[in-house]
């Protein structure tokens, strides 16, 4: 049986430990979720915790055709979540319909009518609430990423990307690399399948950056994995022997304003910075300014700024509400 990484990286099975094949097993996923899947699965999930076996208010409120409306109660947002909000209610009642009267991506404020659904009350009430928790985070990534590119658009600078990391709301990863690409961002890796960062620990258990270089002389590393391949170093030591060593993208966790300038003016040429830790919207300006390539930010992801959203019911299928 072969693992990932001996299959992507060649590694014979006897360079790698029983106790690591027995706790990675490749056939844990088969495959890569696309983002239709990741949709079907966030909302499946979000729906069977809120209705469980069933609405209970179905017993008491009668049974009619009504129509209703979302509306926006924050100030300032990008709107994202409408794949997500659909197919709650697709899933629940495929009668529902809903017409968007803003679409993904839209710059909204308070007040803004985002869409109107006409369909039964009760398949509207037992959505509802999953529907507009999608919109609500989403929305939040997507706002929060446009406020980190609205700096870097003030500034004038033209070759600097921000970018997301992995540190996302679990289940909701693919959903949030869409809010933040709607938000204007970059994705960086999708999870550790898709390009290897090798951080502290990583270089703790290998034994250095030393160790590691000569690690990829010996296994049979494609030249397409050495162009996935990052190195995370933590001072200006370790960044200088990083790039001695002939790596090409190292990424600068937690250096100071004036040390990412100074890895910037000394690095040898062709190699990508990244620079990552401790970075907010109060300084992402003097970051930008050192001049480095990329700039993940944490923040555009883990942290939510929920915007709100309200859906009411305007009108009963006999005309009033």
């Amino acid at each position: 049986m072969k693992y990932w990484y001996q299959k992507r990286f060649h590694i014979p099975r006897e360079k790698v430990s029983k106790k690591c094949l027995h706790s990675i097993n490749y056939k844990m996923f088969r495959k890569i979720e696309k983002l239709s899947e990741a949709i079907d699965r966030n909302v499946k999930d979000a729906l069977f915790e809120d209705i469980g076996f069933g609405d209970r208010a179905e017993a008491v409120i009668p049974a009619k055709n009504v129509i209703a409306e979302v509306k926006c109660n924050t100030r300032q947002a990008v709107l994202s979540g409408q794949f997500w909000f659909d197919k709650c209610f697709q899933f629940i009642d495929k009668s529902v319909s809903i017409e968007w009267l803003k679409k993904d991506g839209s710059k909204i404020q308070e007040g803004d009518k985002i869409c109107s659904i006409t369909g039964h009350n009760l398949s509207i009430l037992a959505g509802e609430r999953s529907a507009l928790n999608f919109l609500q985070v989403l929305s939040s990534t997507s706002t929060r990423t446009r406020e980190y590119l609205n700096v870097l658009k003030d500034s004038g600078v033209q070759n600097c990307l921000i970018v997301d990391t992995r540190k996302t709301v679990p289940g909701l990863r693919l959903a949030q690399k869409y809010a933040v690409r709607l938000g204007g961002g970059t994705n960086q890796r999708f999870g550790l399948w898709d390009a290897l960062l090798v951080k502290e620990n990583h270089l703790i258990s290998l034994g250095g950056l030393k160790r590691l270089a000569n690690l990829i002389e010996v296994i049979d590393f494609k030249e397409q994995d050495r162009n996935l391949l990052q190195i995370e170093v933590e001072t200006m030591e370790e960044y200088e022997l990083a790039m001695s060593l002939g790596f090409k993208h190292i990424l600068l966790d937690n250096f100071s304003i004036c040390e990412l300038a100074k890895a910037v003016e000394n690095r040898v040429t062709g190699v990508t910075l990244e620079a990552s830790g401790g970075i907010n919207l109060n300084n992402l300006l003097a970051y930008i300014r050192t001049g480095v390539d990329r700039i993940s930010i944490g923040d555009l992801t883990k942290n939510i700024y929920s915007v709100d959203f309200s859906l009411r019911i305007v009108e009963y299928d006999n005309g009033k509400k």
